[in-house]
């Protein structure tokens, strides 16, 4: 039979991809926002953004990150994320911080591992922007 029955006290993890944001940071340019959530082998939590460049007259994909929520603050903010979407700081974080440090990979070059800290950096202060 296809179809699955649960009730609250069956708690099941249930995977899904959400986005939450999309925005056009300037002229040539957008990214999205999603947040993943994985039950197998183990429940996790995940933010995924991928920078768009104008190439010709498509949206070209240049830079996907994937930021894994690992502390427990991480988590509740993913899933506040899931539940309530980007707020205002969060969404300043990912215009500001995260738009500025990948903006410069766009460019194809693999990142210097100074840049992927800071992408990282980045991406989790996004995450618990507004959220403490």
């Amino acid at each position: 039979m296809p179809t699955v029955v649960a009730t609250p006290g069956s708690k099941k993890c249930t995977p899904f991809l959400l986005r939450v944001m999309v925005f056009s940071p300037e002229a040539g340019f957008k990214f999205d926002v999603t947040v993943q959530h994985i039950c197998t082998p183990a429940e996790k939590w995940k933010i995924l953004f991928n920078l768009f460049k104008k190439v010709g007259n498509e949206m070209v994909l240049v830079v996907s990150v994937e930021f894994e929520a690992e502390a427990p603050v991480e988590i509740k903010a993913a899933e506040q994320m899931s539940n309530e979407g980007v707020n205002f700081q969060q969404a300043r974080q990912f215009n500001r911080g995260v738009f500025g440090a990948t903006k410069p990979l766009a460019d194809g070059h693999q990142p210097t591992p100074a840049e992927q800290a800071k992408v990282h950096r980045e991406m989790q202060k996004a995450l618990l922007a507004g959220t403490q």
